[in-house]
């Protein structure tokens, strides 16, 4: 293989980043709008307990960490099926661009299953929330300092245009990482003469 044919096999445009980016985020946008759900129905369901670790607090570290993976996995996709050979830039992009995928996917169902399936998802959360932080052994002034702050911030994240505005930058840099990683693990080195 001469020198170009190296070069131009290493060069690629959007379009076929697109394919792995694409499934991979489709497929951990899903996970975590169901683990979001599962977590969430726990605290809806949950007694009042009085413990700063309530299932709604657990669901974003679980959500956080299983979808930081799938840059790496969008890399192992991009290399199975486009090109063996990747550069770290490359990776960095597939793997910002998946993490944008995952929160935008996952926005969409949130909102479709809040309007469609259970409009009082969220009132159900925060009421639950407020039962527990009521339920806490701490002054009466800290639990209402916590129970306006939560609320502010619950009626704040519920946004469609905010949650895309903290997701994408968020879940894209973690991904982005893991898309570096991936191209460590997953890419064939290219040989320099």
């Amino acid at each position: 293989m001469n020198e170009e044919e190296v070069k131009q096999e290493s060069n690629f445009s959007f379009n076929d980043y697109w394919p792995s980016v694409g499934i991979v985020g489709a497929i951990f946008s899903l996970i975590s709008f169901v683990v979001g759900l599962f977590f969430g129905y726990q605290q809806i369901n949950s007694e009042p307990t009085g413990s700063f670790f309530s299932p709604i607090m657990i669901s974003g570290v679980v959500v956080c960490l299983v979808t930081s993976v799938a840059g790496l996995l969008a890399v192992w996709h991009f290399t199975r099926e486009v090109s063996p050979k990747l550069k770290l830039g490359q990776g960095a992009v597939i793997g910002f661009l998946t993490g944008a995928v995952i929160v935008v996917i996952s926005v969409i169902l949130n909102e479709l299953w809040i309007m469609l399936v259970d409009p009082e998802y969220t009132e159900k959360i925060m009421q639950s929330t407020i039962a527990n932080i009521e339920a806490m052994d701490m002054p009466e002034s800290a639990k209402d300092d916590m129970i306006d702050a939560m609320a502010e911030s619950m009626e704040a994240s519920q946004s469609f245009f905010r949650q895309l505005f903290w997701g994408i930058p968020v879940t894209g840099l973690l991904n982005l990482i893991t898309g570096l990683l991936g191209v460590k693990f997953f890419a064939e080195k290219e040989e320099t003469f």
